[in-house]
């Protein structure tokens, strides 16, 4: 008896077993689709494409398209077909804010466009794009980066008197705040001068603060992840303000950090001096209303 309850206990289980194999079912993804954008293209004309933040990446899904960025800008995107004709294809591109856009392409030797405005178009439309995570962010999402430098030009706390001042040119450190393991500055130049200013590049040096002739001196590099915006020319009265996101560091009591500020074709040169001290005494973002 207890045989025969054992082998209508096993075949039970077995019957489960296969019922909940055969019960599984794929996933149907077309809710999480990207939708995407539609483009003409053709062999004798050449669109372009303004993208709202610099391109990072472009990925093409047929030879007979090409694709390259503009020189002279970063978020300008050309295209056109290689021969007339051409199957329908689709490329795809990624910003420097995190967003994925997806495009379907079709031939017309006549597009009905030629150039196209993304920045204009999706404040019209608000089209939500697809998000992505860069490496050097981490898990911070390029949206939240762009949140908390918001957020930190809104405040515009001067925190720290760390300045330099060059021939009517002035500039400020701000600022300083840290958040999941970066580093963020608040950099601002006034220029008080009439002529116009313009920033060649901004650098970021680890150096020992006090060295001999005899001693080599010992300098880090650190190189920026993000920048809230690339400084322009900066006009005769008037000013700009910036924010540097760096990987999270701290210096000894020996160390300093330069931030060089370069003019182009120039002699103001900028060079801001951090202690130790005031690289640990930063606040975090969180204690800003975001």
């Amino acid at each position: 008896m207890k045989t025969i309850i054992k082998y209508v206990l096993l075949c039970l289980l077995a019957v489960k077993t296969v019922t909940a194999q055969n019960s599984t079912k794929s996933i149907n993804l077309s809710n999480a689709a990207a939708t995407p954008y539609e483009i003409e293209l053709t062999q004798n004309k050449t669109t372009h494409i303004l993208f709202p933040s610099s391109i990072e990446y472009v990925d093409l899904g047929s030879s007979e398209i090409i694709a390259n960025k503009v020189e002279a800008t970063s978020n300008v995107l050309r295209l056109k077909s290689v021969k007339e004709d051409i199957k329908p294809t689709n490329f795809t591109a990624i910003t420097n804010d995190g967003k994925y856009y997806s495009f379907n392409v079709i031939y017309n030797e006549q597009p009905i466009q030629l150039s196209y405005d993304l920045t204009k178009f999706e404040k019209q439309n608000s089209k939500k794009q697809s998000e992505v995570l860069f490496k050097d962010l981490g898990s911070i999402s390029p949206s939240l980066v762009d949140l908390f430098m918001k957020a930190i030009i809104k405040k515009n706390k001067k925190e720290l008197n760390i300045k330099s001042k060059t021939y009517g040119v002035e500039a400020w450190l701000k600022s300083i705040y840290s958040q999941d393991g970066k580093l963020y500055f608040h950099i601002s130049i006034n220029n008080k001068s009439n002529l116009p200013y313009e920033v060649d590049n901004v650098s970021f040096k680890i150096k020992d603060r006090r060295t001999t002739k005899r001693t080599t001196i010992q300098e880090v590099s650190l190189k920026p992840i993000r920048n809230y915006r690339d400084f322009q020319t900066i006009n005769s009265q008037s000013k700009q303000d910036n924010i540097f996101m760096l990987d999270q560091f701290t210096l000894s009591d020996k160390q300093i950090l330069l931030i060089e500020i370069n003019e182009k074709n120039g002699v103001r040169n900028q060079v801001l001096k951090v202690k130790s001290s005031d690289i640990l005494n930063i606040k975090q973002i969180i204690e800003l209303k975001l």
